[in-house]
């Protein structure tokens, strides 16, 4: 065990592992082992708290953006996100070589699971599968609402970012790329996110010739998109073409499909309409959209009773038309009758 607290990082001639102080403990982990996941902006490795050997999660922010100063601060903001939510992957802290240069080494607890388009494809025999995919969106829909409510973006919905924990309990993960409200910063490097998944305003900056900002929309934007692939099995925007993947996600609406019911599918579209005010404004009113969906149609007597409570003058209108029809036809029968 290192013997100082001065250096954050260290390592020992003879041993493998990197030990990385963070918050006022020793963790660690051997970079020799493969990673347990990968993404845009790092390798994750399961590591070790060196005090009871409780495992967590060690993401490295790959080198080539280590020294990029909004990268640091981006990855420092994920690193701060002292978030507690059973939907959401708790972190631990941040610790690099130094403040300005060098690796960076974000931790958080360890999650066991599997991606969720893994699991939907063991639900294909299913006959609840559409109402099994609905509830997993329940709960990446509640952490949504979280941290929505705490002023932060996600920007990176997609099926490889959303965990399954021992077969029921769904994490969000991944808050790599997120963004605090009223930032409104864009990378030096081009275009953030994922395109497959990644709402217009996240493309341009301009909707109809206005500005537009990153907002609770985009993320329910990017989650209907994640949602309708996760029902179908695949995703209607990519291309092997980015160009052509990015102009799909301004143009084109979701297609029908005979794998959605038709009244999940209109909520589906109203998610990822291209325009933000069109969508759902926040994850709870998706959420409230998607339930409502699933309920069975009232019978024929409900519907009516609720249409008369809705339409009453419309239909007492109605009524009094009827009953001057048949009044002139009854007195034409008597005048003909006689």
């Amino acid at each position: 065990m290192p013997n100082t607290v001065r250096q954050t990082v260290v390592t020992r001639k003879g041993d493998p592992y990197i030990y990385l102080w963070v918050m006022n403990e020793w963790y660690c982990y051997n970079p020799q082992e493969p990673p347990v996941g990968s993404g845009a902006m790092g390798d994750v490795y399961r590591g070790f708290r060196c005090k009871n050997g409780a495992p967590v999660a060690i993401k490295r922010v790959k080198d080539a953006y280590a020294n990029s100063k909004m990268i640091r601060e981006r990855a420092r903001q994920e690193a701060s996100l002292a978030f507690r939510h059973p939907n959401l992957v708790e972190m631990v802290g941040y610790c690099e070589y130094a403040p300005d240069s060098g690796p960076i080494f974000m931790i958080s607890n360890f999650v066991q699971g599997e991606n969720i388009d893994v699991f939907v494809k063991k639900l294909a025999n299913s006959p609840n599968r559409v109402e099994k995919i609905c509830n997993a969106m329940y709960s990446v829909l509640d952490a949504l609402d979280y941290v929505h409510s705490r002023g932060v973006i996600h920007r990176d919905i997609k099926p490889s970012n959303i965990m399954v924990e021992n077969d029921s309990n769904i994490r969000l993960m991944d808050l790599g790329i997120a963004r605090m409200n009223g930032g409104n910063k864009f990378s030096a490097f081009g275009f953030i996110g994922t395109p497959e998944y990644s709402a217009p305003e996240q493309i341009t900056r301009e909707q109809n010739g206005t500005s537009v900002q990153i907002n609770a929309t985009t993320d329910i934007y990017a989650l209907g998109i994640t949602f309708y692939e996760l029902l179908t099995g695949s995703n209607p925007m990519a291309s092997n073409v980015e160009a052509e993947t990015l102009t799909r996600q301004m143009k084109n609406p979701l297609p029908s499909s005979d794998l959605i019911p038709h009244k999940l599918m209109d909520v589906l579209w109203k998610a990822t309409e291209k325009e933000q005010a069109k969508r759902y404004q926040t994850a709870r009113a998706f959420r409230e959209a998607i339930e409502a969906s699933l309920l069975p149609d009232p019978p024929m007597s409900e519907r009516i009773g609720q249409w008369l409570g809705q339409y009453w003058v419309l239909a007492a209108g109605i009524a009094v038309g009827l009953f001057v029809i048949i009044s002139i036809i009854i007195i034409i029968l008597i005048i003909l009758w006689n």
